[in-house]
């Protein structure tokens, strides 16, 4: 039997946490944004984060992302004309509370986020469109759970607020009027659900 020493602490008497430091596995996202002209959708995404093993302060780091429909002035109607994706790469503090098979972390990490936009709905004839979008500084508190079902495989979940706001630049060119741009910083920040499983790995 291992003495009290060498038992993590929080563990005594209780089920073990994960084993590895890292956790990779997929999440289910729905992104929900202020902006009523950038839409929002469940997606499936990869997640690769740290395991919150200590309880108390400790470093954290984030892979997450948003896609969501865009929509612009067609003929006079709003239409939905293309998709955006956000792919942030974070890094921060985290504070950890919970025991035995259960953490919940609190967290405020911050970094960078990748942009992207492409055009996915056929236009009407005599109508091309275009969507430009820059890369933009990001930040974001959250809050997660983590739920060990065995030493390696774990359910995991959160609820979090990122804030970033690229400019987006959509050209709409129609035969009868002419080209017309709008552009502007979207409200392209959202709150991010996320529900999943993960491998704890090394």
């Amino acid at each position: 039997m291992p003495s009290p020493a060498a038992i993590p602490s929080g563990e005594t008497g209780r089920r073990p946490f994960l084993k590895g430091r890292f956790l990779i596995g997929a999440n289910l996202t729905h992104s929900l944004t202020p902006d009523e002209d950038l839409g929002s959708h469940w997606s499936v995404s990869p997640v690769i984060r740290n395991t919150p093993r200590r309880l108390g302060w400790g470093p954290s780091f984030g892979l997450s992302g948003y896609t969501g429909d865009i929509v612009a002035p067609v003929n006079g109607q709003k239409t939905t004309i293309g998709e955006i994706r956000i792919r942030p790469l974070m890094g921060g503090i985290s504070y950890s509370i919970g025991g035995g098979p259960l953490r919940t972390s609190f967290s405020l990490v911050g970094g960078y986020a990748f942009a992207s936009a492409t055009i996915t709905t056929a236009l009407p004839p005599g109508t091309a469109a275009s969507i430009d979008i820059t890369d933009a500084w990001v930040v974001r508190p959250n809050v997660g759970l983590t739920y060990a079902l065995t030493r390696r495989l774990a359910i995991i979940g959160s609820v979090g607020y990122v804030y970033t706001n690229p400019t987006i630049t959509i050209t709409v060119n129609q035969q009868d009027q002419g080209p017309r741009r709008l552009s502007g910083t979207f409200r392209s920040d959202y709150v991010s659900i996320t529900v999943g499983t993960a491998v704890s790995i090394f």
